[in-house]
C-alpha cells in the first residue's frame, strides 16, 4: 500500500508539474494579447472558421495557441469566458474546436515510432485519426453556426466594456499574472484532488483490470485472430500495438487494411481507458461541471465518428 501511495503522489507531481505552468501561461498570455490589442490584429487567420461557427475572434486565437500547446489554447477560452467575452455555449463549442489542432500535431509523439514499425500504413492511419478530428471540427461549428448568432448581432449593449489597448511592457505583463492568480487557484483546487484520485485508481491497477474486462469485446469484432491481437494489445499500449502489427506484416500473416482496421477499433475501445489522464485535464482547466459536459460531449462526438468510420472502412476493405 505504501508503494502504491508513494508512486501515486510521483506520477501525480509529475502531471501536476508539466500541466499547472502550461495553464497559468496561457491564461497570462491571453490577458496580453487582450491588453495589447493582438487579438483583433491576428483574427483575420482563422476568420473563416470563426465565420462558419459565428464563434469570436477569442475562440480564433486559442485554436491557433492550441496547436503549439492545448492545454494552453483552453486556458484562454476558461480565461476569456470568466472575462465575459464569451458564453458558456461558445465555451463548449470553442473547446470541441480546439481538439483538432492536439490531434493534427499528434504525429510528433506517433509517426516516429509507427513509421519504423508498420510503414506507409502508419500515414494511413494517421490521416483517418485527423479525418476523425476533420469531421469532429466540423460538426461543431455547424452546431455553432444553428446555436449562436452571428457575430454582428451578438454584441449585446450591456456586454463587456471593450478594454483599452496598451503597450508592452513589465507593468503589463505583472498586472496579467496578477489578474491570473485566482484563476490558477481555483483551478489547482479542483486539479489536485482529481489527479490524485485517478493516478490512485491506476497505481491500484484499476484500469489495468478494465483493460482485461474490454479484452472480451475483441471477439465480436469481425477480424483475423491475427488482427484481433493487435486490438487486444492496443488496449494496454499504443507502442505495443504498432511493434505486435509491424512483426505481423513483416510476415505477411495480415494485410495493411486489417492493420489500421484494428489500430482503429482499439484506438475506439481503449477511449474509456483514456479517461484516467482526460478526466483530471479537462476537470482542471474547465472546472468540474463544464469539465464534464465537455469531456463527454468530446469523447462521445469521437467515438461516433469513429465508430462510423470504422463501418465504411469494413464495406470498402471487407
Amino acid at each position: 500500500m505504501g508503494s502504491v501511495l508513494f508512486s501515486t503522489l510521483v506520477s501525480s507531481g509529475r502531471f501536476l508539474a508539466s500541466m499547472i505552468p502550461i495553464f497559468f501561461a496561457g491564461v497570462v498570455v491571453a490577458e496580453v494579447l487582450v491588453a495589447l490589442g493582438w487579438i483583433d490584429r491576428i483574427a483575420w487567420i482563422t476568420r473563416p472558421l470563426t465565420s462558419l461557427g459565428h464563434l469570436k475572434k477569442e475562440c480564433g486565437t486559442s485554436f491557433l495557441t492550441a496547436f503549439f500547446s492545448p492545454a494552453a489554447g483552453n486556458a484562454m477560452l476558461v480565461r476569456h469566458h470568466e472575462a465575459g467575452l464569451i458564453d458558456r455555449r461558445e465555451l463548449l463549442i470553442a473547446a470541441m474546436v480546439n481538439t483538432f489542432p492536439g490531434i493534427v500535431m499528434h504525429w510528433r509523439t506517433m509517426l516516429p515510432m509507427a513509421l519504423p514499425l508498420i510503414g506507409v500504413w502508419a500515414l494511413v492511419y494517421y490521416g483517418f485519426l485527423v479525418l476523425v478530428g476533420f469531421i469532429k471540427t466540423m460538426v461543431a461549428l455547424l452546431v455553432g453556426r444553428f446555436v449562436l448568432k452571428p457575430i454582428n448581432a451578438h454584441a449585446p449593449e450591456n456586454g463587456p466594456v471593450k478594454i483599452e489597448t496598451q503597450s508592452m511592457s513589465w507593468e503589463l505583463v505583472k498586472g496579467s499574472i496578477n489578474k491570473s492568480r485566482g484563476m490558477l487557484l481555483r483551478m489547482i483546487r479542483t486539479t489536485v484532488p482529481v489527479t490524485l484520485i485517478m493516478f490512485l485508481l491506476i497505481h491500484a491497477g484499476a484500469f489495468e483490470r478494465l483493460n482485461r474486462g474490454l479484452a472480451f469485446l475483441t471477439a465480436f469484432v469481425p477480424l483475423s485472430p491475427e488482427a484481433l491481437s493487435i486490438v487486444a494489445t492496443r488496449l494496454g499500449s499504443n507502442i505495443g500495438a504498432f511493434t505486435v502489427a509491424g512483426s505481423l506484416l513483416y510476415s505477411e500473416r495480415i494485410v495493411g487494411q486489417d492493420v489500421v482496421l484494428a489500430l482503429l477499433i482499439g484506438n475506439l475501445l481503449a477511449s474509456g481507458i483514456n479517461l484516467r489522464y482526460l478526466v483530471p485535464y479537462y476537470f482542471g482547466i474547465f472546472g468540474t461541471g463544464m469539465g464534464i459536459q465537455v469531456l463527454t460531449v468530446s469523447t462521445g462526438l469521437r467515438m461516433a465518428i469513429m465508430l462510423g468510420l470504422i463501418g465504411v472502412l469494413f464495406k470498402l476493405w471487407g
